[in-house]
């Protein structure tokens, strides 16, 4: 039995359902068109976005630079040479047995003038190995330095005279002394979380005056929530005002976390920490060389395998990622950095990095 034949009205309606078909046809191709060249257009935007962020770093690091040499310069005009012979330790320890009046002949000898703010007498006594007396300060200057031991939460007396041995062995002077004398006008860190060249960079001001930069932070850096140093970031440190001061004596031992992307919890869990001692120096001091990360949102072994030789071989592998490698590798979800940064204008404004931006989107969301 044949088919029947289709009517007028049908045939009208199967027309217009294959025009719709291949309108919808064309407008899908035009909807994948447009997404493309706007995937172009994004990944184009963002490629010129990384290129000015990588050289407004590069910009960064000449000016801090520039400062830093403006700086020295002015602090060299107030520097205090001296030197300590054998006879004069001598002549000190003589005095110091005579009670206060020597004592306080061995403090005006010394002459730390302002440099006296970075003496901390209970921070003295409570790291001492012994009982140190009635005056703390003669006890330094007649026997701690020379024993290395740390005259206040930021000089590390230790990581001083390691870098600087030369330099005391020449002057015989404490390392306190020498830092106040001529350390700082040279350019050399008291403690491996205060780098002078940093700081300066924040202070613009001591290109002109000279002023000791850790003197400066004592006396109003601090309160001005200047960093110390690229991984203490004083906005992020939620107690203590962002006090590195703070953190060295007290924060770190409550698990304050110093930075986006220094995570004191997770190296304790992860075994990188026993939570026994001040976690972020020795990262900063060991990590070049063991590669172990800082938190979970940075893994430092991955990062040096994607930066290679580039890589400053004197920085730990977060410090190199902040200093301008971030806009070299992958950022922390896997895609490239200009991906990342382009749904994220105030990271944009700010300079953060991928990884920052992430660790700060987290804590919000909690």
């Amino acid at each position: 039995m044949a088919s029947p034949k289709p009517t007028p009205e049908a045939i009208r309606l199967s027309a217009s359902v294959d025009a719709a078909a291949v309108r919808l046809a064309a407008l899908r191709t035009e909807v994948q068109r447009a997404e493309t060249a706007e995937a172009l257009a994004r990944l184009r935007l963002g490629e010129a976005l990384v290129e000015a962020l990588c050289a407004r770093s590069v910009a960064e690091a000449r000016l801090r630079a520039s400062l830093f040499d403006r700086y020295r310069t002015a602090a060299l005009a107030l520097r205090r040479p001296a030197r300590r012979n054998r006879l004069r330790r001598l002549v000190e320890k003589t005095l110091a047995r005579f009670g206060g009046p020597g004592r306080a002949l061995v403090q005006a000898w010394a002459a730390l003038g302002a440099g006296a703010a970075l003496f901390d007498p209970d921070h003295y006594r409570a790291n001492a190995p012994g009982p140190v007396g009635a005056d703390p300060l003669a006890h330094y200057l007649v026997w701690g330095g020379d024993a290395r031991l740390s005259p206040h939460s930021l000089f590390d007396s230790g990581f001083y005279a390691d870098r600087n041995a030369d330099a005391l062995a020449r002057t015989g002077l404490t390392p306190l002394d020498h830092f106040l004398r001529e350390g700082a006008a040279d350019g050399r860190d008291p403690h491996p979380l205060f780098s002078l060249e940093w700081y300066v960079s924040q202070a613009p001001e001591l290109a002109a005056t000279g002023e000791n930069p850790v003197l400066h932070y004592l006396r109003s850096g601090a309160a001005r929530g200047l960093s110390p140093h690229p991984l203490f970031d004083p906005a992020w440190v939620r107690e203590g005002g962002g006090d590195l001061v703070w953190y060295l004596t007290e924060g770190w031992r409550r698990g304050a976390s110093p930075h986006p992307l220094f995570d004191p919890a997770w190296r304790r869990v992860s075994g990188l920490d026993t939570g026994q001692a001040e976690p972020l120096a020795r990262f900063v001091l060991t990590a070049k060389d063991t590669l172990e990360s800082p938190g979970p949102l940075f893994n430092s072994e991955t990062y040096a395998e994607a930066r290679g030789e580039a890589m400053d071989p004197v920085k730990d592998p977060l410090s190199d990622y902040l200093a301008g490698g971030a806009w070299a590798v992958l950022g922390p979800e896997g895609l490239h950095p200009a991906l990342v940064m382009l749904d994220d204008p105030e990271a944009i404004r700010s300079g953060m990095t991928p990884a920052e931006a992430l660790a700060r989107r987290l804590r919000a969301a909690t």
